[in-house]
């Protein structure tokens, strides 16, 4: 008798339970710092943008509390709803940390689904404000009406979006283990490196301080490309499609990313 082996339930049963098996692997953090140094790029491609538009930030929220801080007197006058746009960003990233670090925990932080689901989640939101931005739904120039200079308030729309899965970054960013690349602030990462006692040591002995700078170095590139890209006829669309573009990148790295190995009990 000719076994039916097209129907055989035996020939999926070890299929799926090895991509079931590789979607729960931890991965190996090796060079995962590498990852980091690209959010820090996004971070500066979006948020020099962002402020240029918008006139606050997506994920360094020091200069939002700053902003929000100076509306308590009414200040700039030019710009009298400003503060709201930061208290916006502020709260919907803090929510978002919130959120990311207790769900990447409860699912097991550097497990390959995990980190995939989560890249492509923070992808998923940069897609939508984009799209509402290029539908004419919100204000794409700061020449064009905006909470500065109407009732209308839908630009706290994507500003919400964008910080929120800028705190996703940061999250995945302190689950790799790399804290000395905060992907959204610099003034610790400024000190730090000026403080170090072995700043001049070998690229190969004082990796800290290679990532501190590369974290500088990637955001600072990110901020000049973040402003040429919205000078252009792309204008924030073009910058929000490219942070689209890699982030959905690195989300399909992960899934080719080694594995961590087995631990030893």
């Amino acid at each position: 008798m000719i076994p039916d082996l097209e129907n055989d339930p035996s020939r999926d049963g070890p299929r799926e339970s090895t991509l079931s098996f590789r979607w729960s692997q931890n991965l190996d953090p090796t060079h995962a710092d590498l990852v980091c140094l690209l959010l820090c790029f996004l971070t500066g491609l979006c948020d020099s943008s962002a402020y240029n538009i918008w006139s606050c930030f997506l994920g360094m929220q020091t200069g939002n509390t700053i902003f929000l801080g100076l509306g308590a007197s009414n200040q700039p006058t030019s710009k009298p709803w400003g503060w709201l746009k930061s208290l916006v960003s502020i709260t919907l990233f803090f929510t978002g940390a919130m959120i990311f670090s207790t769900v990447m925990r409860h699912l097991g932080a550097l497990r390959r689904g995990t980190l995939v689901v989560s890249f492509l989640f923070q992808t998923i939101l940069v897609i939508i404000a984009v799209a509402l931005i290029q539908a004419d739904l919100i204000p794409r120039t700061s020449s064009d009406i905006s909470i500065d200079e109407g009732p209308l308030f839908l630009e706290l729309i994507p500003i919400g979006l964008l910080a929120f899965q800028s705190a996703g970054a940061m999250t995945c960013s302190r689950s790799l283990g790399f804290n000395e690349i905060p992907t959204v602030v610099l003034t610790s990462v400024y000190f730090d490196i000026a403080s170090d006692p072995k700043i001049a040591e070998k690229l190969t002995i004082n990796v800290k301080r290679n990532r501190r700078i590369g974290g500088v170095v990637s955001l600072l590139t990110g901020a000049i490309v973040g402003g040429w890209l919205s000078r252009s006829g792309g204008g924030m669309e073009s910058v929000l499609w490219m942070a689209a573009g890699l982030k959905s990148i690195a989300a399909l790295g992960w899934l080719f990313w080694k594995a961590a190995p087995p631990s030893r009990q």
